[in-house]
């Protein structure tokens, strides 16, 4: 068997130019935040009010644009075909937003009030209750 070859398919898989250039878009995204904050400053003050409960909206968004196709194992070139499937966006949504903050709430909880009761002042334990 040739390397690079899929047993299944009996096809060569190449990475595609989003995979393969990762890195390089993860600086340019960075240097064009970076450039767009300095030159529009007013921008980040823009953003920085769209919260809703101390969490910000558009990196909310820009998250699940990015997490959700790794999640349901899609190339980026599907990604527009996955909004018309709402059923996994919806049950994404509903562990990630209903779900997971109060098991995280519990974990800090036990953790910080239980398994290290012995090792931190109490005040930092209580810091856990109030968020």
């Amino acid at each position: 068997m040739k390397r690079g070859h899929s047993i299944a398919q009996g096809k060569e898989r190449r990475l595609g130019i989003w995979e393969k250039y990762l890195s390089l878009w993860v600086v340019l995204c960075i240097g064009t935040g970076i450039g767009v904050g300095e030159a529009f400053p007013q921008v980040s003050d823009i953003l920085g009010a769209l919260t809703v409960a101390n969490v910000s909206i558009p990196v909310a968004i820009c998250l699940f644009f990015m997490i959700y196709p790794i999640m349901v194992q899609i190339d980026f070139s599907q990604v527009a075909e996955a909004a018309k499937t709402p059923k996994p966006i919806i049950t994404t949504l509903i562990a990630n937003w209903a779900i997971k903050p109060f098991t995280m709430a519990l974990f800090a909880w036990l953790f910080m009030s239980v398994v290290f009761k012995g090792f931190l002042p109490p005040d930092v334990a209580k810091s856990t209750e109030r968020g």
